[in-house]
């Protein structure tokens, strides 16, 4: 969000929710009517409805307006601007879409469970509400979701061959996501080689889902090969973009705007890329506050994430970040260029590519270190711990 501290000109990733808002409505309506059409048992659906935030903790249907905080749909509306742009029926975008969403879904479900994440959009996540087993069975169901959601392309007037071969490139998303995921799992930030092991993993993990909205476009529309490899391309380096973004958020963002705990990427050992050129390139002092803070349990205080931003800053990790972000965020934008389909949606996309960065440079370079003073500030919850008021900074970040 804009804030006094930083230039008119940033556009943060939070504001993307409140650009695309009407594409958003459509996406939800879309989701809702999917699964209020499902079941019995009713209390199953009721929790995949809660994931997407249409009923609260009860299972009590939200009115429209009124929904739980929730994801920002990215890769819909990525996937609509990209249907928009290489002219696909509306009916069939609408698939497509659901289908993106629902598989990023389910990949949530689990990483929560996985990532010990009970927060996840400022509210309890689904394992953290209904337990591990109903929500590792509530991911299942989406995975399961998804490939009834690509069945129906034809109902949609895809042809059959068409349709098989988007769930191919569904499927080898569906399968890299989970080596990636494993290789997340496996590594720490100090165990990670270096750049190139990262992007491995990232490129599974996360670039995957939005390359395989770009492949799938590709085949729906009958895209010549250069526009193929554009929307490959632009699918991987947005994805990389992406989570570079999210890694910084991690740790130079506050609790209330990142919608999860601040610094649990710390506590477990997770190889972002900040951590990762920590651990190989940080103080002496920097080395041994990640393995105090690893494994445990209480969240870190505003005044130990102060320590870690000065210090991740000083060894250069931020501009680390900040000069991968700078790589994909090109790469995203040559690869709209090349697609050759100049229009207001491939518009929309370089401006979400351009939030990405504007959102890492506001948090690296137009934010302070420091925290709001405790006046401002929750004084507990997730992400928050008390100290001593003269270790209680007093300045404001965002």
């Amino acid at each position: 969000m804009k804030s006094d501290l930083f230039p008119d000109a940033v556009l943060g990733v939070e504001e993307l929710h409140r650009h695309f808002a009407q594409e958003i409505v459509e996406i939800d309506r879309a989701l809702l009517a999917l699964l209020t059409g499902l079941g019995p048992p009713s209390t199953h659906y009721g929790m995949l409805s809660y994931h997407f935030g249409f009923v609260d903790a009860g299972l009590q249907a939200l009115p429209e307006g009124g929904y739980l905080p929730r994801g920002k749909r990215l890769r819909p509306v990525i996937c609509n601007l990209l249907c928009g742009a290489f002219g696909l029926p509306r009916r069939v975008a609408k698939q497509l879409m659901m289908a993106a969403e629902v598989m990023h879904s389910a990949s949530l479900a689990h990483d929560d469970i996985q990532d010990r994440d009970d927060l996840r959009w400022n509210r309890p996540t689904l394992h953290a509400v209904f337990g591990l087993e109903q929500a590792i069975n509530a991911g299942d169901a989406l995975i399961g979701m998804v490939y009834r959601l690509l069945l129906g392309l034809t109902a949609q007037g895809v042809a059959p061959s068409l349709a098989l071969d988007v769930i191919a490139a569904f499927n080898r998303a569906h399968l890299l996501m989970c080596e990636g995921q494993h290789l997340d799992l496996s590594f720490r930030y100090d165990s990670i080689a270096g750049a190139d092991e990262y992007l491995e993993m990232v490129e599974r993990k996360t670039a995957a889902a939005c390359v395989c909205i770009g492949e799938s476009i590709a085949i729906l529309a009958s895209a010549p090969p250069q526009a193929r490899e554009a929307l490959v391309e632009f699918g991987r380096s947005f994805g990389v973009l992406y989570q570079v973004c999210d890694d910084v958020r991690g740790i130079w963002s506050l609790p209330d705007s990142l919608g999860r705990e601040i610094g649990h990427d710390v506590l477990l050992q997770r190889p972002t890329l900040p951590l990762l050129f920590a651990s190989q390139h940080g103080s002496a002092r920097l080395r041994a506050m990640l393995l105090r803070a690893s494994g445990r349990a209480t969240p870190l205080s505003v005044f130990e994430l102060k320590s870690f931003r000065t210090e991740l800053t000083n060894c250069g990790a931020g501009q680390y970040c900040l000069d991968a972000a700078v790589l994909h965020h090109r790469s995203a934008h040559a690869a709209l260029t090349s697609m050759g389909r100049e229009c207001a949606g491939i518009d929309a996309l370089r401006g979400m590519v351009d939030a990405c960065l504007s959102s890492v440079e506001a948090l690296l370079l137009h934010a302070p270190i420091e925290f709001p003073a405790a006046s401002t500030r929750p004084s507990s919850g997730p992400g928050y711990s008390q100290v001593a008021p003269e270790h209680d900074p007093a300045s404001m970040e965002k």
